[in-house]
């Protein structure tokens, strides 16, 4: 019995220990100001297409910092985590998550498993002229699961341009003649694709097409 005893007694202890060691919370979210934070699985985190430094402060409490703007964000295992916002003059408010993984590796966003399928809007980094300094885009996607997507962004001038991802690639765009350059360019880098659809540019988080 005493036997018996200790062996759940080093179970339940290992169940702590292993709770305790919670990873860093894969989310992405929007915040007031146009702010969008994009943390990945690979640990690397985006602020507005921005690296960002990570300050650890223990297992459940991080900071990620770009610029002038410092996110703070409070890891609820299974839950999304809380996010808050610091930027210029003392601005500061609380973002909002739009897609979440949990530490076992299933994700939610609004809801969905983030390998499924389902629609989704926010807003992206984004240039539409060549030389144009990077703004901010409203989207939608639609999502047919496993990294098969349609992104849809509005432009500043009232038109949209589709984005096509097929299995976490991204393969192209609606662009045609009248648009002048039909060049489509996609590249990766940690959990960010940066797109050229003609003269325009996009940086759009994993996230947004995987769901999480």
């Amino acid at each position: 019995m005493t036997s018996m005893i200790r062996q759940l007694l080093a179970i339940a202890a290992a169940a702590v220990a292993t709770s305790a060691h919670a990873a860093m919370p894969v989310f992405v979210a929007t915040c007031p100001t146009d702010i969008n934070v994009d943390a990945g699985r690979s640990g690397v985190v985006y602020i507005n297409g921005q690296k960002a430094r990570v300050k650890k402060y223990d297992d459940n409490a991080y900071d990620f910092k770009a610029g002038y703007i410092t996110i703070s964000v409070t890891n609820n295992p299974g839950r999304p985590p809380d996010v808050l916002y610091t930027g210029k003059g003392r601005a500061n408010g609380v973002c909002t998550v739009t897609g979440f993984e949990n530490a076992s590796g299933a994700g939610a966003a609004g809801g969905q498993p983030a390998h499924a399928g389902g629609t989704a809007t926010g807003s992206i980094p984004c240039a539409q002229a060549k030389g144009q300094p990077m703004g901010q885009c409203p989207f939608s996607v639609e999502r047919a699961g496993q990294g098969t997507a349609t992104l849809t962004v509005s432009l500043p001038d009232g038109r949209k341009r589709s984005i096509f991802f097929e299995k976490g690639k991204a393969i192209g765009a609606d662009l045609s003649q009248a648009d002048g350059d039909m060049t489509f360019k996609a590249s990766k880098e940690a959990d960010l694709f940066r797109i050229r659809a003609g003269h325009e540019r996009y940086e759009i988080p994993e996230a947004a097409i995987f769901g999480g």
